[in-house]
């Protein structure tokens, strides 16, 4: 991105240099409430049919295993355990009976809770003595093993559609398709892929080349019928999962092209960044390298993780992708007079095919991704960039019937938490490695698009009365697959772009978005009203659509567009809009903070992007009072502004430097969340209280003059992604940090006393201490709800009350 000029650089963000202080949460205190359990009145009718329920599971299954080849005989057996409806499951509990928990679905309305565990045929016995043990009292007079056994409803041996985790229903059984089969390693001590690839061989079914290894499952893919598939159960290559595969193919955006010759002038005063200078690396559909205004930044760091293909950019989005990351606001360079400085460079790095020939075996874009990531960290053995940020602008596409995501993890989405968290990657011949503790020091900023509302037609916006509201679309569309991932910058769009052409034929158009509000294109969050995650975090300029005189046409025009790059050296310029758009933006305003702070880790900097972020006056009717007071509920800015917006719009400006009446204080430390305590239990470890260096004397004398302090907390998690980890205490999520502020009459020891005194708690966390300090009423939104590791907040109020609450706590809750 173009650097200002010295003279008009304000003050530096502040970056504090020292640590914070460790506190040890108190022990958690003895007793508490015990779990809901069904109260069975015939207790021996009801250990029986469970009982007899496994047994004839057993048999079926040892039935079927002497129908596979010996050399693929299980050495157990999966069962689906149903819940009394409202009731939950104790799962731990089975864990601990010496069973796997593979996998399972939460009550809905139409069942009740179920959990599919594998059973060795060893501990067969063991557990029917527990359910059994049931109908005994223990010495205080209450039934025995009553958590394990009180809630279960029914046990049977599982079947193929109760290992289907996807909301569709489960496709025809005698089609052909591909199925993406999560593997459990631990439930066997065979390898589940070569158990999987020797039946395969027999049945002559079609095997991806590649497996991926995220977290504790094993993801692979095989193409056959659902009838062919279910001989897998009878094998130690039983899958704890069954979802539907996303490959890379079919995931391009439509481009619209034009040509202006601009761009010779501009090659010739660019000064491209330094060799070693931060690179935003683009995975994409290639680059088209000889491009004047791109080749000198990318320093021969082109790369394909596709078979019998070239880093060459044939369709043309990366290469539109590239300009906006290296240039930002392209139009800008394009028109000025002087020379354009770059900050940083780029690379890029091909996950998408051409298209112009079907996969023989296709590939996920889990695989390609991680790969991606593995190829341009090892480099070329040319210059390698000093930091590097990911920008990938691709989503999947909602086909009929779908509607986005609904917030629950997926293979590509884990893979992108794994990574982001620093997890290392080893690519073998048949599978990809994300596994092993991630490296805090080698976490990644990765930056995904939203997703994009594709061929909107009027009448799916029109109001009651006839007229056009975009928000009557954008907030029932969901965001797109990968854009759910916790640890990544998820970027949605917004518009400034309301010019109309002045031509006849476009006499009487109108913009059909107002001047700083959601882009046309855009997805959301919305509808996600239950998820974990909020997406998306961050808008930017993504283009807007022209509506004709009696709303009966949405054009896409090029006024209202973004220039940027175009692949084909005849053409060189183009346009292109959309979610797209917004996160190369995003990926160049990145590089930018991490070329003006070369010391901020990849957290830190998506934080940044998120701080520096601002609700245009069109996103939202203002959110205070004269009195300082929120005029919305918080609820309501959560579904009305966050879901929608994230945390608006950022600019370079406000990320290279802070403005004279507004200091950004950037504080980067480290926490250890959990500990193992005596006996196995996880507990919460540390909390970091941070003194915070503000002009105290300024504030009091500003005294009742309303001051906004804003606060943002990033992190990484650690990815959970089977399904077993939506359930109980398997949450997605390794941890959670919340943040508290010191009330402006408490004293620091006061303050720090009452975070030890926390109970040391794996439980839903409390409300955040502080949030009655200064005023609980100041809080604008409830940016610490969500489980994902992104929160912030703005607090309004007096000088004079933020005057003395000059300590801020970082602390654990659990995951």
């Amino acid at each position: 991105m173009p650097e200002p000029s010295a003279s008009a650089r304000p003050t530096p963000h502040l970056v504090v240099p020292w640590h914070a202080a460790t506190l040890t949460p108190r022990p958690e205190p003895p007793g508490g409430s015990g779990p809901d359990l069904v109260q069975r009145e015939d207790r021996h009718s009801h250990a029986a049919a469970l009982v007899d329920g496994l047994e004839t599971a057993e048999r079926e299954s040892v039935q079927l295993a002497q129908e596979m080849p010996e050399t693929l005989h299980p050495d157990g057996f999966a069962v689906r355990i149903e819940a009394a409806r409202d009731h939950p499951l104790m799962l731990e509990r089975l864990d601990s009976a010496g069973l796997t928990l593979m996998s399972g679905h939460p009550q809905t309305d139409d069942r009740q809770q179920d959990a599919l565990v594998w059973i060795p045929f060893d501990k067969v016995s063991s557990f029917a003595q527990r359910i059994t043990a049931f109908t005994e009292d223990t010495d205080g007079g209450n039934p025995q093993q009553a958590t394990l056994v009180a809630n279960m409803e029914k046990i049977h041996r599982a079947l193929l559609e109760n290992l289907w985790q996807e909301r569709q229903e489960l496709p025809p059984l005698d089609e052909e398709r591909w199925w993406e089969l999560w593997f459990d390693p631990r439930i066997s001590p065979t390898d589940p892929v070569l158990t999987l690839r020797a039946l395969a061989g027999e049945r002559q079914w079609q095997v991806s080349d590649r497996a991926i290894h995220v977290g504790e499952r094993l993801v692979a893919h095989v193409a056959t019928t659902g009838d062919e598939l279910t001989l897998l159960l009878a094998t130690n290559a039983c899958p704890a999962e069954i979802r539907r595969p996303t490959f890379a193919e079919g995931l391009y955006a439509v481009d619209r092209a034009f040509r202006v010759d601009l761009v010779e002038d501009l090659a010739q005063r660019i000064k491209p960044a330094d060799p070693q200078a931060p690179a935003v690396c683009i995975l994409d559909t290639g680059i088209a390298q000889e491009h004047a205004l791109l080749k000198p930044s990318l320093h021969e760091r082109t790369y394909c993780v596709l078979p019998a293909s070239t880093p060459a950019d044939r369709h043309g989005h990366g290469t539109q992708m590239a300009g906006l990351a290296l240039f930002g606001d392209f139009a800008s360079a394009l028109e000025s007079q002087g020379p354009v400085g770059l900050s940083h460079g780029l690379e890029s790095v091909k996950i998408l095919d051409d298209g112009h020939r079907p996969a023989t075996s296709p590939r996920t874009c889990a695989e390609t991704t991680a790969n991606a990531v593995a190829i341009a960290e090892i480099g070329n053995g040319g210059p390698a960039p000093s930091a590097r940020i990911f920008s990938m602008a691709i989503t999947r596409r909602s086909g009929d019937g779908e509607n986005g995501v609904d917030g629950t993890a997926t293979l590509w989405s884990a893979t992108l938490d794994a990574l982001a968290a620093g997890t290392d990657v080893t690519v073998r011949d048949d599978r990809i490695d994300l596994i092993g503790a991630p490296d805090p020091k080698a976490s990644r900023l990765i930056i995904v698009s939203a997703g994009n509302i594709r061929g909107a037609l009027p009448q799916q916006m029109r109001t009651d009365k006839g007229q056009l509201d975009l928000l009557l679309l954008s907030d029932l569309s969901r965001i797109e697959e990968p854009a759910q991932a916790h640890n990544v910058l998820t970027v949605g769009a917004c518009t400034h772009l309301d010019t109309v052409p002045d031509t006849p034929l476009f006499d009487g158009y109108r913009p059909l978005a107002a001047a700083g509000s959601l882009s046309p294109f855009s997805r959301t969050s919305v509808a996600l009203t239950n998820a974990a995650i909020t997406k998306p975090d961050i808008v930017l300029e993504g283009g807007n659509m022209l509506v004709a005189p009696d709303d009966s046409v949405l054009d896409e025009h090029e006024l209202l567009s973004i220039a940027t790059t175009h692949h084909d050296p005849a053409r060189q310029l183009t346009w292109t809009n959309a979610t797209s758009a917004a996160t190369a933006q995003a990926a160049a305003l990145a590089a930018t903070a991490m070329s003006n702070y070369p010391g901020l880790r990849p957290e830190t900097v998506r934080a940044l992007l998120v701080h520096e972020a601002q609700w245009s006056p069109a996103m939202t009717p203002e959110l205070f009072k004269k009195t300082g007071t929120p005029k919305l509920a918080k609820g309501e800015v959560m579904r009305q502004v966050i879901r929608r917006y994230g945390w608006g719009m950022p600019t370079a400006e406000r990320i290279r430097s802070s403005a004279s009446n507004a200091v950004t204080m950037i504080i980067q430390n480290t926490l250890v969340p959990l500990k193992r305590a005596k006996g196995g239990q996880v507990r919460l470890a540390e909390l970091k209280p941070h003194e915070l260096p503000w002009p105290l004397e300024q504030l009091r004398d500003l005294a009742e003059t309303t001051v906004d302090l804003r606060v943002t907390l990033a992190y990484m998690i650690e990815p959970n992604p089977g399904r077993r980890g939506m359930l109980g205490r398997y949450s997605y999520a390794s941890h959670g940090l919340r943040f508290a502020i010191k009330g402006p009459t408490e004293s620091a020891d006061a303050f720090q006393r009452r975070l030890a005194d926390r109970p040391n708690s794996k439980a839903t966390p409390p409300a955040i201490p502080g949030r009655s300090s200064p005023t609980a009423a100041g809080w604008s939104a409830p940016g610490s709800a969500t489980s994902a590791p992104l929160h912030a907040d703005t607090w309004r109020g007096s000088a004079t009350e933020l005057a003395d609450c000059g300590m801020l706590a970082v602390y654990p809750v659990g995951g």
